[in-house]
């Protein structure tokens, strides 16, 4: 094929893709499930084509593509396209990961974080917790892998579900927020037995930041829970020497402990000083070579949502 026809070829294919995202958009408008269906379908057929091809930005523009309509659909209460988007990522998600593009591969767990963060938000308990399950279910893959990166991703999207759900007024410890609590649970674990240390430090974050969020909805047993995920992890990555992950556990347990305790959470509290003090003394003594390392994975991941944004 001479170059002027491959430029054609490309000016054509990329005129369609932009048809197809329109008609995404403009079927959400409309309410119409089955046009939201068959733009998906289009993309991720061409999201596939362009990974297999190992055309990584391009299938990039097709994940962002359906994240974005995912999302329109939230917002527009079109839970079966909602879905559906979930479903079309969860192919690129397969394609991405036997191409080896990593790229891609953090791109498509980012936008299941996203969708189920939105969906949360609007109360679509069934899309907050498909999303949900995606990741834990990826997350575990990643970590028994030793993809940092990867589970970072993972980490960070059922973090912002997780946050997004308690802020709900869900019952205390609804089922999605007991999902998100047990499948971070489950990741750190694995990421402290595979010495992936600045992936359990990640986990730990979250989960903090997940309490912060339930204290203020004053959700003491979601509180209780996370606090006794925290306590696991720290004890797994206490056997493996990582200093690191063991003092994030034991800040967030006090940190935990002591704004339960301000806030008359007195069960929360008290099971977080449990926790605390299952670690051995010299754990607890602030360092500020441990400060700086955590808040370097704080940034690394703070930069990785504001960029899947």
């Amino acid at each position: 094929m001479s170059s002027r026809l491959r430029e054609s070829y490309a000016m054509l294919s990329k005129l369609e893709e932009d048809k197809m995202v329109n008609l995404g958009f403009n079927s959400i408008n409309e309410g119409f499930d089955e046009g939201v269906s068959r733009a998906l379908n289009y993309l991720t057929v061409i999201g596939t084509g362009y990974l297999n091809e190992k055309k990584e930005p391009e299938a990039e523009k097709m994940v962002v593509s359906i994240k974005e309509i995912g999302k329109a659909a939230v917002l527009q209460g079109m839970e079966n396209a909602t879905v559906n988007a979930i479903r079309a990522l969860e192919k690129l998600l397969h394609c991405s990961m036997e191409q080896n593009m990593q790229g891609t591969t953090v791109s498509v767990l980012l936008s299941f974080g996203a969708i189920g963060k939105t969906a949360a938000e609007q109360q679509m308990e069934v899309v907050a917790k498909l999303a949900a399950s995606v990741l834990g279910k990826s997350g575990n893959t990643a970590a028994l892998l030793n993809q940092k990166r990867e589970t970072i991703a993972v980490v960070i999207g059922l973090g912002e579900i997780g946050k997004a759900v308690t802020k709900m007024k869900f019952p205390d410890l609804s089922e999605n927020t007991a999902i998100c609590i047990s499948c971070l649970g489950d990741i750190g674990k694995i990421t402290a037995q595979k010495s992936l240390e600045e992936a359990a430090v990640g986990v730990e974050l979250m989960l903090q930041e997940m309490a912060a969020a339930a204290m203020q909805e004053n959700l003491q047993n979601s509180v209780r829970s996370i606090a006794s995920s925290i306590e696991e992890i720290g004890k797994n990555a206490e056997e493996e020497n990582m200093e690191n992950a063991v003092f994030q556990a034991t800040s967030a347990l006090q940190t935990i402990m002591s704004n339960a305790g301000s806030r008359y959470l007195n069960d929360a509290s008290i099971a977080a000083k449990v926790a605390l003090e299952s670690f051995n003394e010299f754990d607890v003594i602030n360092d500020e070579a441990n400060i700086k390392k955590i808040e370097e994975i704080r940034e690394i991941m703070r930069a990785l949502w504001v960029d899947s944004k």
